[in-house]
């Protein structure tokens, strides 16, 4: 938290300073949205492009569009394994916010351009600005408590895939863990190290989550040992869900996207809530919160809408409220 938190507010305003720049990027976008191929020469700016119905944000080094109901974010810095700087931080708070707040964004997709998903922290730049101390409890107070989880991709209610392209390591392999699922292709690897660089996780979702998913006695192993583990492993100890050919990461995880996403909005982000709430908590308090989602629920438009479409046999218009 420490390393995502530190040169925010500079950052930021640099960021939103940066000029529209060509896109370029067709290789590592969908080709086709809608039926239409996305023109090579556009200018996109932040937001929406209403031309090819295409929602884009396009940066030095990460990117962000939105293809149908699913959000798209990539690192892209190939050559230097998608190592994640400072800036590139600001560009994935910026987008995670806008991909929470969107209604046409029903599940998010990470994954990384090139042969690598993220190497993790950009180690020059850390080593010549080390992020200040202290900030890390702010930015996790920073989030309000409706929220699922203080963390990145834990905090929208929506569902989040990590599509592992490659080594997922340090602080590239927090962004996985705080993904609700994750979609390994056979070259992935994963690996927490930051016992060798005398650290530990920097989001500290390695030391609170990963216990949480693939038990204590391996999460111990690989937090302790920061052994990077091929997607094969992964799959045994339960991290991952799924292990595709490479060729098929990006397809298969934008289905997978779809199949996570197609029931009410409200409920899903209700549920994700509750989910995440629960590992924290007790189960009077847990039972409590549900009952009152569940009131909640009762009053809302979806659930009138999913009645009707199941009487009706139709597929229901979900509206979010």
């Amino acid at each position: 938290m420490l390393f995502m938190a530190a040169g925010r507010s500079s950052v930021m305003s640099k960021v939103r300073s940066r000029r529209s720049v060509r896109m370029g990027m067709e290789r590592s976008l969908p080709p086709r949205t809608a039926g239409r191929t996305v023109p090579r020469a556009r200018r996109w700016r932040h937001g929406y492009c209403g031309a090819t119905g295409i929602g884009r944000v396009r940066m030095a080094d990460f990117e962000y569009a939105v293809d149908g109901q699913i959000g798209v974010m990539r690192f892209n810095r190939p050559e230097k394994m998608n190592a994640i700087t400072y800036e590139m931080l600001a560009e994935i708070e910026d987008a995670i916010r806008q991909a929470g707040t969107d209604e046409r964004v029903r599940a998010v997709v990470l994954t990384g351009v090139g042969r690598a998903f993220s190497a993790g922290t950009d180690l020059q730049q850390l080593s010549s600005q080390p992020p200040s101390t202290g900030r890390g409890e702010s930015y996790a107070n920073s989030y309000a408590s409706a929220r699922p989880a203080p963390w990145t991709f834990a905090s929208i209610a929506k569902p989040t895939v990590a599509a592992v392209n490659g080594a997922a390591v340090g602080l590239g392999v927090e962004f996985t863990l705080q993904c609700d699922f994750r979609i390994a292709a056979e070259s992935a690897r994963f690996g927490w190290v930051f016992v060798h660089r005398g650290l530990v996780p920097d989001t500290a979702a390695g030391t609170w989550l990963l216990s949480r998913i693939v038990g204590l006695q391996n999460a111990a192993y690989l937090l302790y040992s920061g052994e990077i583990i091929s997607a094969t492993r992964a799959l045994e100890i339960g991290y991952v869900h799924e292990i595709v050919p490479d060729a098929e990461l990006v397809e298969r995880s934008m289905q997978f996207a779809h199949s996570v996403s197609r029931g009410s909005p409200l409920a899903t982000g209700e549920v994700k809530r509750l989910l995440y709430r629960s590992l924290a908590r007790d189960a009077v308090d847990h039972v409590k919160d549900s009952t009152e989602a569940l009131t909640r629920m009762f009053a809302s438009e979806d659930f009138t809408e999913g009645v009707q479409a199941f009487l009706e046999h139709r597929q229901p218009n979900w509206k979010g409220r």
